[in-house]
């Protein structure tokens, strides 16, 4: 297993659950990829990924079967804040990362004019329309509801989520939710279910939350995959050789046989390994583009959290084209009760985005800085941080845009003859959902 990032972790984990002798490569010093907890001002502090997606089936079975259920905590009630036309405005209510479910909330947050809202309510005759291949989500989601949603919801959400563009993000491998409805021509606003009530008699148990962490940071969850693994960190691999048997792997400490290898790694890290046991692997693994992100956490002093934005709100998200570098920030002290402290407020902002290189031209001071004054004046804050941890993610988001899944399915299928596997964020989308998705089929034997 080259790659000791989450879904290297799980691969591997299940992969010895099997019976399977595993030995797992990691280039850093350090396993867990982008789920990173630092100790910062005494408090548990994800700087990577903030939360689980337990609405996940498969990532709440991880997390029952690994013992962990008990120990899940749930976010604080609250809902983000969006920017809208004179003021920042709560997230209407069924309003995901890929648009309205119902249109009553939007109606009443004011966030959509008249003739948008009209627009919008076409949705379920506009619907018909049946998309067979992969088109943007961006396209479907202005062809169902019209612009205007596009950019006031799903650009600051699902665009923010993987640091791109809407209008090159692909519906087959961003947004997989929404290809039965756009396959059959089913109406987004009419797909619900009323939901039927259990039987009488039938004892309710209190349903886990949908996002959830730990009390001592995400990174309980690698440390659990880890604990019974063989791990070498600092250890990058300079090569891979087919063999009659499977694979030499080598390393400056040494060469490993194995007889199968998943590669957990960048998509460019991929192809450089493979090249040479399959000539032109290349050009289908390293047409994707990435995005470089920051992870910028404020210490704020606790009577910040007065200020009536972040009192009542648990974040604040922004359109792409808002003009600030900032594209979305979570009010950690509000949003997690294990995150709360009598000395400090703590914020998280981010800030990165595909296709722009504005994070290359300010260092880690003037980056905090500029967070800092752009979240200050939306949220009329008046206190400077009284500390600041920067954290930069360089090429950590690759781009799924249109026609990815293609290509991809093309570079397996031409791996195929071959006991190489590819999994994780840079073939299969970010997100821990998507990566375990990935992580278990790259252990199927």
């Amino acid at each position: 297993m080259v790659g000791a990032g989450f879904a290297g972790l799980v691969t591997a984990h299940t992969l010895a659950g099997q019976g399977h002798k595993v030995t797992v490569l990691e280039a850093s010093g350090r396993i867990g990829g982008q789920i990173r907890t630092v100790r910062w001002h005494g408090l548990p502090v994800d700087v990577g990924a903030e939360a689980m997606f337990l609405g996940s089936p498969q990532l709440k079975q991880l997390v029952n079967d690994l013992g962990l259920t008990d120990e899940v905590v749930a976010p604080v009630a609250g809902s983000s804040w969006l920017q809208g036309r004179n003021k920042l405005v709560p997230l209407p209510a069924g309003v995901g990362p890929t648009g309205p479910s119902k249109l009553a909330p939007v109606v009443k947050s004011g966030l959509l004019s008249p003739f948008a809202l009209a627009r919008a309510s076409l949705e379920p005759l506009l619907a018909r329309r049946r998309i067979d291949g992969d088109i943007s989500v961006g396209e479907f989601i202005t062809h169902r509801f019209g612009r205007a949603v596009a950019d006031t919801f799903v650009d600051p959400m699902l665009g923010n989520l993987h640091a791109g563009d809407i209008d090159r993000l692909s519906l087959v491998s961003t947004a997989a939710q929404l290809l039965p409805a756009a396959r059959t021509g089913r109406s987004l606003l009419r797909r619900q279910t009323p939901r039927q009530a259990p039987p009488a008699g039938t004892a309710q148990r209190t349903a886990p939350p949908l996002f959830a962490s730990f009390a001592t940071g995400l990174e309980k969850l690698t440390d659990i995959l880890a604990a019974n693994l063989t791990i070498h960190t600092n250890a990058p691999v300079r090569g891979v050789r087919r063999t009659p048997c499977g694979w030499d792997v080598t390393t400056e400490a040494g060469t490993y046989a194995a007889e199968r290898l998943v590669l957990a790694t960048p998509a460019t890290v991929a192809a450089e390994l493979l090249e040479p046991t399959v000539p032109g692997i290349t050009a289908g693994l390293t047409t994707t583009r990435v995005a470089d992100v920051a992870t910028v956490v404020f210490a704020y002093p606790v009577e910040a959290a007065e200020t009536p934005a972040l009192r009542d709100g648990t974040g604040i998200l922004l359109r792409s084209g808002s003009g600030r570098l900032l594209k979305a920030a979570t009010f950690l002290s509000r949003k997690w009760a294990h995150l709360r402290s009598d000395d400090v407020f703590l914020v998280r902002a981010s800030a990165g985005r595909a296709g722009s290189d504005a994070l290359d031209y300010v260092d880690d001071i003037t980056l905090g800085k500029r967070l800092h004054r752009e979240l200050a004046d939306l949220v009329d804050l008046n206190h400077r941080p009284l500390d600041t941890l920067v954290m930069r993610w360089p090429g950590a988001y690759p781009q799924l845009e249109v026609g990815h899944a293609a290509r991809l399915t093309e570079v397996r299928a031409r791996l195929a003859e071959h006991p190489v596997r590819l999994v994780g964020t840079a073939f299969d989308g970010i997100g821990l959902p998507s990566s375990l998705r990935s992580a278990l089929a790259g252990a199927v034997n």
